[in-house]
């Protein structure tokens, strides 16, 4: 198995017959010309470190909303940070890697950099891997934590996907390290020795996005079931499922990322690879931003509340709309607090008369 930086091949010149071979990025072509050199390194750098502060400001919300009202965090808030630790860890080594050469050809990068490179980059995929595969469990435990409505099949097929998602993100890391005689050839491709063909990472990697596709929409699909069945508003309803169906967008980076992957197989990794290396890391911070989207809802309602009380008084009258069996006292509001009604879906009934 040759990885993404064990297939080099030996450094050309810029006149070479590879030197006219067409770079398939991805990217519109008005940004290829506007690289003089065709160096997509800073592309990468900027793709990669605004994926990580947009994941990044999803988890503080995220944070600050369990905070605020007084709630430790859970198994799924800790598969979320650590998701973006990992992401984080993969962006710092892709700066590395950029800095030593990555996102230009092959032949522009000093034979004295590869291994380093290689090296740096095998990290990197690493921790992307396993930043996307918590970051899909997060979301799966976030459905198992939401509503006692899941049980029996749901909850026995959710546990099988949060299971087998770690099972087959783990082997693909490890494929990264263990596929070569001797073992350090996988991050020092000028060693001598043997690896695998390149199409035992690409098919198996391309199975494993297929499949973590499929299951981010599946459970992208659940809230629905669960959700119509709760005594709600209908517009509570639909804007829940709607906030707990942002999975969606997590399958279709990894379906994008699928379309990456032959490019392991290229000769000319640092650069073609580009595309690769954004959309696996599109996908953890997706997952990431869409796992925490749910929690969020918790700001929306904060606002409009804040936004009633700054409006002019319209000498509506004040009628009593609670009123306890234990006390004569009264709580009066303007307009029923529909910003009561929780996620989990217990209803407020109105007492207005």
């Amino acid at each position: 198995m040759n990885t993404p930086f064990t297939n080099f091949p030996a450094p050309i010149s810029a006149n070479g017959s590879d030197a006219g071979r067409r770079n398939f990025t991805g990217f519109p072509a008005f940004w290829l010309a506007s690289q003089q050199d065709d160096d997509l390194g800073q592309t990468t750098r900027v793709s990669v470190w605004i994926l990580v502060a947009a994941s990044l400001l999803f988890i503080l919300m995220r944070i600050y909303c369990k905070l605020a009202r007084h709630r430790t965090l859970h198994a799924d808030d800790h598969f979320a940070i650590a998701a973006w630790l990992a992401l984080l860890g993969s962006a710092i080594c892709t700066n590395v890697a950029v800095d030593l050469g990555y996102g230009k050809h092959v032949w522009q990068i000093p034979r004295e950099r590869i291994n380093e490179m290689s090296l740096i980059g095998q990290i990197s995929v690493t921790l992307a891997i396993c930043s996307q595969s918590w970051s899909k469990s997060s979301f799966a435990i976030t459905l198992l934590m939401i509503s006692d409505g899941i049980h029996g099949k749901t909850r026995i097929f959710i546990w099988f996907a949060i299971v087998s998602m770690n099972l087959l993100f783990g082997v693909s890391a490890m494929l990264f390290w263990v596929g070569c005689t001797p073992v350090e050839k996988a991050w020092h491709p000028f060693t001598k020795g043997t690896c695998w063909g390149p199409n035992v990472i690409i098919t198996y990697g391309i199975f494993t996005s297929a499949y973590s596709g499929v299951l981010d929409l599946v459970l992208a699909i659940i809230p629905w079931k669960i959700i119509m069945g709760l005594q709600m508003q209908t517009k509570e309803k639909f804007g829940v499922a709607l906030a707990m169906s942002m999975g969606v967008f997590a399958a279709a980076s990894a379906f994008i990322k699928c379309s990456s992957l032959p490019e392991l197989g290229g000769r000319d990794f640092p650069h073609d690879g580009v595309t690769l290396v954004i959309w696996g890391s599109a996908e953890a911070a997706v997952t990431i931003m869409a796992a925490s989207v749910p929690m969020l809802r918790m700001l929306v309602r904060s606002v409009k509340p804040s936004q009633r009380r700054h409006r002019p008084s319209q000498n509506r009258s004040r009628r009593p709309l609670v009123e306890t069996a234990a006390s004569s006292k009264r709580v009066y509001y303007n307009r029923p607090r529909t910003d009561l009604v929780t996620m989990t879906g217990s209803t407020w009934t109105s007492g207005t008369r």
